[in-house]
């Protein structure tokens, strides 16, 4: 596994949040599956394959000057658009090659008018070991924060700074 350490810990904490868009269930379900799309308003790199077992993977640099990141990658368990996907296996890993996982991600859609979609995001598997502990302080304020980015790109057609 590299250089640095894995962590394939007990399930056991579960990170819930959902969001209304202006926005059919079909434009918000590409915003999480098109590459181009994701590349707006989440991640710095992708890679999708949009079929049950295809991989789902998202890269952030840790640092715009240098080389190396954080990353997640799963496989998705089930791909039914535009009702939601669920990605399972997935690993979250450092910069330092440190590992997380495996998790669960699921993300439902849901019209909830003609102009209007609920997203539904559940994240489980966060261990409640310490080597978890700086990835479980951040992952609800990062959902929350990303599901707003993802708001703006949606509604107002504003990608992230520098995208």
């Amino acid at each position: 596994m590299g250089r640095g350490r894995s962590y394939h810990l007990r399930v056991s904490q579960t990170i819930a949040c959902e969001l209304v868009v202006r926005a059919s269930p079909e434009r918000a379900f590409a915003a999480f599956t098109e590459v181009r799309e994701v590349l707006k308003w989440l991640a710095d790199g992708a890679v999708i394959g949009q079929r049950e077992g295809g991989r789902w993977g998202l890269g952030w640099y840790s640092d715009p000057e240098g080389t190396s990141g954080y990353n997640i990658v799963g496989v998705f368990g089930e791909f039914e658009p535009p009702l939601g996907f669920v990605v399972r296996d997935l690993t979250f890993t450092t910069p330092e090659d440190e590992e997380l996982g495996p998790m669960t991600l699921t993300i439902g859609f849901e019209a909830v008018s003609p102009e209007e979609t609920r997203i539904a995001v559940v994240q489980q598997g966060v261990g409640e070991e310490p080597a978890w502990d700086a990835y479980r302080a951040g992952l609800g304020i990062s959902w929350a924060r990303s599901l707003e980015d993802l708001r703006a790109w949606l509604e107002e057609g504003r990608p992230l700074p520098g995208r």
